[in-house]
């Protein structure tokens, strides 16, 4: 099939990032040339020699490097913008007002320019350092992070103490607060979601989120939670709990909630899993999401209302029994997590989805 110039510009990037991914995680692994080209022929990166248990699984159940990098970004085609962007994600779920945190504004080139939800009067434009003055009481967190982005990368968690301000856990002065501010650019402001009491005991340093996989059955006409995994922070890691950089990960079994062992990312080149928390010793293993059903079947209702978006990862925190809140939404979710405790293409339905998506 022939490519139009902007698929092979696109295809071309792609590849580009896959290159440089390997670059980067190139001493994860002790493989010689010539087993890592082994590995690339394949598809995998030569990280997958430790991410992957090739000895129990056939290499041909994992979604490949390859296939991830390169072809399922083009899933959502022209409407992936809709969960990338995290202002119109919020404006595309205005009927969840409930499961998404409040949104607050933007910040440009250092100003505040505030959103008004259903029913509300606009604020005023001002500067940010301004806003936050005005409005943030003491024992209110914000979160500041890029309209588009993710990864854990530029996210800022802001609370306000009696004492003063921190910033991403640490204390910070209000010079040093106001700089930040006025530099940040294309920045979202929302509300903090306060997780259930089982996920600050599993780590209280961290907001600890779900991340669950969507794709649409086009047999059935309705999507399905393909996947799933609790992200937990370390003191490493806090106030994030992003699993590549140094947080757990925990399987979730879609029909119970119960959670398997955590496993961290290889950095040293060796997967190390725990059944409890490695800094709080709290189990993590065995512990069961409170409401699981409903929190599924709320986010399968969400799912639902975009059938233009098959697939998509949706980052969650519980927030209280049954209830839940999404943090964010991205049409380019990563695997490596969601594969390290099996691979994807086990499941029959999965295969499908991505055979019918040209991924597979």
């Amino acid at each position: 099939m022939d490519l139009t110039p902007k698929e092979i510009y696109h295809t071309v990037r792609r590849l580009q990032t896959l290159i440089e991914t390997e670059r980067s995680s190139w001493e994860y692994t002790s493989l010689s040339l010539a087993e890592r080209a082994d590995y690339w022929r394949r598809g995998f990166l030569s990280r997958a020699a430790v991410l992957y248990d090739f000895e129990r699984y056939d290499p041909r159940s994992y979604l490949t490097d390859y296939e991830r990098f390169v072809k399922t970004r083009g899933i959502n085609g022209r409407f992936g913008i809709a969960l990338d962007d995290k202002l119109l994600f919020h404006r595309v779920m205005d009927g969840f007002e409930d499961r998404l945190p409040k949104l607050y504004g933007i910040i440009e080139e250092g100003t505040f320019r505030p959103i008004a939800g259903p029913g509300e009067a606009r604020g005023r434009a001002r500067p940010a350092t301004e806003w936050v003055e005005e409005t943030i009481e003491p024992g209110e967190t914000r979160v500041l992070k890029w309209v588009i982005g993710g990864g854990g990368h530029n996210v800022l968690v802001l609370s306000r103490t009696d004492d003063g301000w921190r910033l991403d856990g640490e204390a910070i002065s209000r010079g040093e607060l106001y700089e930040r501010l006025r530099d940040l650019d294309e920045y979202v402001v929302t509300g903090f979601a306060e997780q259930a009491a089982y996920a600050d005991e599993l780590f209280s340093g961290s907001a600890n989120t779900l991340r669950l996989v969507t794709m649409w059955n086009p047999e059935e006409d309705e999507p399905f939670v393909a996947r799933g995994i609790h992200r937990i922070g370390t003191r490493e890691t806090a106030p994030m709990d992003n699993w590549s950089r140094g947080g757990l990960g925990a399987e979730i079994d879609l029909a119970t909630g119960e959670l398997g062992e955590a496993v961290t990312f290889p950095f040293d080149g060796e997967l190390v899993r725990h059944e409890s928390h490695p800094d709080t010793g709290t189990r993590i293993e065995g512990t069961t999401i409170p409401g699981w059903e409903r929190i599924r079947e709320g986010l399968l209702e969400m799912a639902e209302t975009v059938p233009y978006l098959p697939y998509a990862g949706w980052d969650l925190v519980v927030t209280a029994e049954g209830k839940f809140e999404v943090v964010e939404a991205n049409g380019y979710p990563g695997v490596k997590s969601l594969q390290v405790h099996r691979p994807l293409l086990l499941d029959g339905r999965i295969r499908r989805f991505y055979t019918a998506h040209g991924v597979r």
